[in-house]
């Protein structure tokens, strides 16, 4: 009888045991196993973008066609002072409506001649969150005819404690250039 009793006794610290084992490769060990498999996975997408940024940067130059100067499809075309403005205008309310940004004024800029090129702008007051913000500036810098963002002021109003944020105030000047001279 106590033959027995030692064996079930030794069977139950086994499976006791075993349980045990289970318990910890379910939990933690399982968990250290799954991090360590993310990390590997981090790790060969990152190697991919590497090997992929060491191909571009040891492609030879000739690769990276620039576009040629005075390529029309860079300049507002040659129309009149007032058709640029109107032009650069409704791509700039374009641009924000489709980034959700609020204009809350537009005040057309001076135009300066520069050789070869007239540089029209108009300057911005608009009010959005940064992830607006910064699809705003993606669609003007994507735009074409090309257009430059310039002069760029951020400001945050205070808000009360306890109050939702309100949309961040900015100030932004854009400007495009026309081929020839002014109208």
């Amino acid at each position: 009888m106590s033959l027995d009793r030692t064996v079930l006794t030794r069977a139950g610290a086994v499976a006791i045991l075993v349980a045990l084992l289970a318990v910890l490769w379910i939990g933690p060990i399982g968990a250290y196993f799954d991090m360590v498999a993310r990390g590997a996975d981090a790790l060969s997408q990152k190697a991919t973008l590497l090997q992929r940024y060491r191909a571009l940067a040891d492609a030879p130059p000739a690769d990276h066609a620039e576009p040629a100067r005075g390529d029309p499809s860079l300049l507002i075309p040659a129309v009149p002072d007032a058709q640029a403005l109107a032009l650069l205008q409704e791509t700039v309310k374009a641009a924000a409506a489709a980034a959700q940004v609020q204009i809350q004024g537009l005040q057309v800029l001076r135009s300066e001649g520069e050789p070869g090129a007239l540089r029209v702008g108009v300057r911005i007051r608009g009010a959005g969150d940064v992830a607006s913000l910064g699809r705003l500036l993606y669609a003007i810098e994507a735009a074409r005819p090309l257009l430059y963002p310039d002069n760029l002021q951020i400001q945050s109003p205070a808000a009360a404690p306890g109050a939702p944020p309100s949309p961040l105030q900015f100030q932004l000047d854009v400007a495009g250039f026309k081929a020839g001279p002014s109208s």
